[in-house]
């Protein structure tokens, strides 16, 4: 089961997935130090809350490639990849195509 503080956070990162979020942040806003904060997450939740970031950013840019006509680019910089080249890597690494194989074989426009 997971416990509200974590649930709350897991909400917070869906809603503001457009912003750069950082750990000490969510650790702050639920009272407990990054550490324990870090280490309940991936207890209750099964992975890091790096990697439940990322997830939550790759779920984004797979809606937003489907279903919009924004560039590749732009869909990288609206959710804080940082950089195009690690926006790609990492969403092939973890869907299994580019973000523009993904748009082909799933766009709906």
């Amino acid at each position: 089961s997971v416990s509200g503080p974590i649930l709350s956070s897991c909400e917070y990162i869906r809603t503001h997935i457009t912003k750069p979020l950082s750990i000490g942040e969510l650790a702050d806003r639920t009272g407990y130090s990054e550490y324990y904060f870090s280490h309940k997450f991936k207890k209750e939740m099964g992975c890091s809350v790096n990697d439940y970031i990322l997830k939550e950013k790759l779920e984004q840019a797979k809606l937003l490639l489907a279903g919009t006509a924004d560039s590749i680019q732009s869909i990288s910089d609206s959710l804080a990849f940082g950089n195009r080249s690690y926006f790609y890597s990492c969403f092939q690494k973890h869907v299994g195509v580019s973000p523009s194989e993904y748009r082909k074989q799933n766009g709906k426009l």
